[in-house]
């Protein structure tokens, strides 16, 4: 059975069960059993109309999505790499130890942007109009620096800034106040 008959299947039996059909033997749930609850059917039914809208390609489900937020138990098992990584990288680390499907998740930019604002980072604009940042100072004393890297679909060589494990650290330990800052920075815009 593919993904797709999966889907049918599960509608079939909400779309059922909301209607007090046991989906199994087509026979009358009885009206002390839970799903003969008005507020379970309708769920229930909700459900199976969600399932169809996606089976029917009726647009995309749009659920509102909260702000990117981590415990402090989910921070302890972050993964930290003895060889520098890019800030893609830690982003991706942080989101894969939140695991709420309603939870926005944190960007590389939402990082950097915070890095900017504590002088770890500046920005540059090139003569070609393209920005890129790059470590200040006090940022290479952190453990950000920057790795020539050889592109091997175009033949190029590129710059990328990279962050040892010690500036992974330093982010990790300020994700709360990364979170603040992209905050505030949303609200004032």
């Amino acid at each position: 059975m593919n993904e797709l008959e999966k889907i049918r299947r599960a509608a079939m039996y909400l779309e059922k069960l909301s209607m007090g059909i046991d989906p199994l033997t087509d026979t009358e749930i009885p009206e002390n059993d839970i799903v003969s609850n008005l507020r379970i059917s309708r769920c229930l039914a909700y459900s199976a109309g969600i399932l169809k809208d996606i089976l029917n390609g009726n647009g995309r489900l749009k659920i509102e999505k909260t702000p990117f937020s981590i415990t402090y138990e989910q921070l302890s098992k972050f993964e930290y790499s003895e060889a520098p990584i890019t800030i893609s990288e830690i982003a991706r680390r942080l989101n894969s130890l939140t695991d709420c499907l309603g939870v926005k998740k944190i960007s590389y930019k939402d990082i950097s942007q915070w890095l900017i604002s504590v002088n770890m980072l500046e920005e540059f604009t090139n003569i070609d109009g393209k920005t890129s940042k790059y470590p200040t100072d006090t940022g290479m004393e952190l453990g950000i620096f920057t790795e020539k890297r050889k592109s091997i679909q175009y033949n190029k060589e590129y710059t990328v800034v990279v962050y040892n494990k010690n500036a992974q650290k330093f982010i990790v330990d300020n994700v709360y106040a990364i979170m603040e800052y992209n905050t505030r920075l949303k609200k004032n815009k």
